[in-house]
């Protein structure tokens, strides 16, 4: 993944504040390439290049830390789109998806400010949040590949269910990039920056959770699992809010958003996803089908249950977990295929 050695390993920690001041400060001063080459000499880039991701996410936020506390003022001026990226990468491989899209997000928002664009100029940061893990000249080429391998899986999940709208062609990794991750990081719909990054991490944390189930044989916290899926959830009712097709009232509830949607879903106007508690949802698993409209029932029945509480008593297991994933994100997938349209 990373097959190119930083020329320079200064541990920025062995610099007097004196030193590390005058550095930051005259680069600051400079160009981008300037800023590059003072983020990149750093021990933090080494440890991620020699495998310590660990190393390199906690020294890396140090090292921003510490040049915010400089001079709060050159810290916004300097470019930071490397420094970002590098981070990103770091937290990705110790499983902090979350923390690695901010700040992946964080680098796409330095270097558009550089100059780069979706179309003619598209930085490296801009291809993880497109997903896009064809071209090459990319540092975290691989990990783009791994989140557009899920993504592409979980969409084939989609399209296998009954109950999507007749006539409307497969959803595809192309739509997800052009009628929604593309004008996420388009002026004018700042609103949809953070479930952009919200549709990447929810994918993308679900492996490692699940992987928690195998290690922790007795049952205790499912904390995990609870605030993942709740998270997808969230995400599910963000998309129907942001929509531009037929956006709901302000401050409508999910419920009250479904009713408003429901044509344009495919669904009952009076699709039930009242509180239950968590056992009864579980239970329900069972003789559960694989369609649209029943994803949607029960990820608002989720969101409904684990929004309001957190200490259910359930033996939860990774079937369960998978398929309630499953059905979470098949209702975010379906949101976009129905309400986010081709720009074209």
């Amino acid at each position: 993944m990373l097959n190119q050695l930083p020329l320079h390993t200064n541990q920025y920690a062995n610099l007097t504040e004196d030193e590390l001041r005058q550095a930051f400060l005259t680069a600051s001063q400079g160009t981008n390439v300037d800023a590059d080459r003072f983020f990149n000499q750093f021990k933090y880039k080494n440890d991620l290049f020699a495998g310590n991701a660990a190393a390199a996410l906690n020294q890396g936020l140090d090292l921003l830390t510490r040049c915010h506390a400089i001079d709060a003022a050159a810290f916004a001026h300097i470019h930071k789109g490397t420094a970002y990226y590098w981070i990103g990468i770091a937290a990705f491989l110790v499983h902090e998806i979350e923390l690695a899209t901010y700040f992946f997000d964080a680098s796409v928002a330095e270097d558009i400010r550089a100059g780069a664009d979706l179309i003619h100029n598209p930085a490296p940061s801009i291809r993880f949040l497109l997903i896009e893990g064809e071209p090459s000249e990319q540092a975290a080429q691989q990990l783009v590949q791994v989140t557009q391998a899920r993504t592409e899986e979980l969409i084939a999940d989609y399209n296998a269910r009954p109950g999507r709208l007749p006539g409307v062609a497969p959803l595809t990794i192309a739509d997800i990039r052009e009628r929604f991750l593309k004008p996420a990081i388009t002026p004018g719909r700042e609103n949809l920056r953070s479930s952009a990054t919200a549709f990447i991490s929810f994918n993308m944390e679900w492996d490692f959770r699940n992987l928690l189930f195998d290690i922790r044989p007795t049952q205790g916290t499912a904390e995990p699992f609870f605030l993942h899926l709740f998270k997808g959830c969230v995400l599910f009712e963000s998309l129907l809010k942001a929509n531009l097709v037929n956006p709901p009232p302000v401050r409508a509830t999910l419920g009250n958003t479904l009713q408003h949607l429901h044509s344009e879903l495919g669904i009952p106007s009076n699709l039930n996803i009242g509180n239950a508690d968590l056992s009864t949802i579980i239970a329900d698993l069972a003789g559960a089908d694989n369609s649209i409209q029943t994803a949607i029932q029960f990820t608002g029945r989720i969101r409904n249950t684990l929004g309001h509480n957190l200490g259910w008593v359930v033996a939860l297991d990774k079937s369960h977990y998978h398929r309630l994933f499953r059905m979470v994100s098949a209702s975010c997938l379906h949101t976009i295929s129905c309400l986010y349209p081709s720009r074209a």
